[in-house]
């Protein structure tokens, strides 16, 4: 058994990380921007990733958040990338729309998972 040790809390600075589903249309990336800024407080401090074919920029007129677009293939090295360029230009709040792309898109993990069961 591994020893015990008890210690006093301490408060660490935590990133948070949400998942928003819905159908299409329900308001999901709406719901994000309006929950990011009222996190962060800045809209200029909050990125959205658009996978979505530029849909990312219909609420430009709530602040002045940042954009980027991203295109296939989506292996997860690209957004690893694409996370690691955002929080390095100071964003503190980044909204990946939408993370489906990664999983189910084009160079998605199950292309990937696709092709290496075709290896063997």
């Amino acid at each position: 058994m591994e020893a015990l040790q008890l210690r006093k809390a301490e408060r660490r600075r935590a990133k948070v990380r949400i998942g928003i589903s819905g159908p299409s249309g329900s308001g999901k990336t709406y719901s994000a921007l309006l929950l990011a800024k009222g996190l962060v407080g800045d809209w200029s401090k909050i990125a959205l990733i658009d996978t979505e074919e530029g849909r990312g920029e219909l609420y430009s007129d709530l602040g002045g958040y940042n954009y980027l677009r991203i295109r296939a293939p989506f292996n997860p090295e690209k957004f690893v990338e694409v996370m690691t360029f955002c929080e390095e230009s100071g964003m503190e709040a980044i909204i990946i729309d939408s993370a489906t792309h990664e999983w189910d898109g084009p160079g998605g993990c199950k292309s990937i998972n696709d092709s290496l069961a075709q290896m063997k």
